[in-house]
């Protein structure tokens, strides 16, 4: 299809992204080949090869990827043999087999409007389903390398169709939407009829809808006190290299702190009270009253918030895992 030049446009990817216990061991196989795209892309079978979509056909787009994946349904994949394109090109990979025949019908209904790949690229070589390993393999390193992976088998249900969009200044892709590989559930049939549809990833044209829409019901609520969530992010550095992160939101009075992360090689060094000692400047700075957050009931991490004067203020049961959960809190002096 023709494209209109100079307007902006953002590089769109779909695929089925593995997920669990078969991404851990895909992403091991990656590690130990040094993949130098480890990090920068999950584990997953391309669809859509990467294409630029205009910004005015975003929602188009998403909604293709979303009605190609209500027609479709789950998609059972057979990880296995390892496998390359060389001469060709340096790739090596794993072989994908499994529920292909569901496969063409779910590519062909994506090859629509925005997302229709020009023809000069699709047509080079037929589709191979395959999830990459490497994309730059030194050929003196790929008869070892297939030999040592020969063995690996995997077998995985994909129940998401994802759409991954590229950050040109990380040079990664990350998750823009995603939508159930399932029909939507229909309610109140015979009445006013109302579809359920499941997304993993929340897709844009729906977090601008809750956007608006929850800033109209908290305004309505709690009047013009309100103010929306704020997101937080502080990141630890040691001579350059990320060693901690702190994730919080700030809501009103309250900074609430999502996660807490410090490499393991440096727990107990200091880390993780550096940052939470700045999370609570942050909250101070901002008006808040208390810093908050949920954590395992009994684990290192509650031992860890207890020497910094944070105290149990509700217990949750069951909260994850079937594990119990506290909530703790510390007051900010004012």
């Amino acid at each position: 299809m023709a494209r209109r030049e100079g307007r902006p446009r953002r590089r769109l990817m779909v695929g089925l992204v593995l997920g669990g216990r078969v991404a851990a061991e895909v992403d091991g196989l990656r590690r130990s080949l040094g993949a130098r795209a480890l990090g920068r892309i999950a584990p997953h079978v391309t669809l859509v090869p990467p294409v630029n979509v205009r910004d005015d056909e975003l929602s188009e787009a998403l909604d293709v990827a979303r009605r190609a994946a209500e027609a479709a349904g789950p998609v059972r994949l057979e990880l296995g043999p390892v496998a390359t394109f060389w001469p060709e090109t340096p790739v090596i990979y794993l072989s994908v087999g499994g529920d292909l025949g569901s496969l063409e019908p779910l590519r062909a209904a994506l090859f629509t409007g925005p997302l229709d790949v020009p023809k000069e690229r699709t047509g080079r070589r037929p589709f191979v389903p395959h999830v990459t390993l490497d994309q730059r393999i030194a050929s003196a390193r790929l008869r070892a390398a297939m030999a040592a992976l020969a063995d690996y088998r995997a077998e995985v249900t994909v129940e998401r169709l994802t759409v991954l969009e590229h950050d040109e200044t990380t040079r990664t892709w990350s998750p823009l939407a995603s939508y159930a590989l399932a029909r939507p559930r229909v309610a109140g049939r015979g009445g006013l009829e109302v579809t359920l549809s499941v997304a993993g990833v929340m897709p844009p044209d729906v977090a601008e809808w809750v956007d608006r829409r929850w800033s109209e019901y908290s305004l309505e609520r709690y009047g013009g006190s309100y103010r929306p969530d704020e997101p937080v992010v502080l990141v630890a550095r040691v001579a350059e290299s990320i060693v901690g992160v702190s994730e919080a939101d700030l809501r009103g009075l309250t900074m609430r702190v999502r996660r807490l992360i410090v490499a393991p090689e440096w727990r107990s060094s200091g880390v993780g009270g550096q940052l939470l000692r700045e999370t609570e400047r942050l909250a101070r700075q901002h008006g808040c009253r208390r810093v908050r957050l949920e954590t395992l009931a009994g684990g290192d991490a509650e031992r860890f918030y207890a020497r910094f004067g944070y105290v149990v203020v509700a217990r949750l049961p069951a909260w994850r895992e079937e594990r119990d959960f506290v909530v703790m809190e510390r007051l900010l002096a004012e």
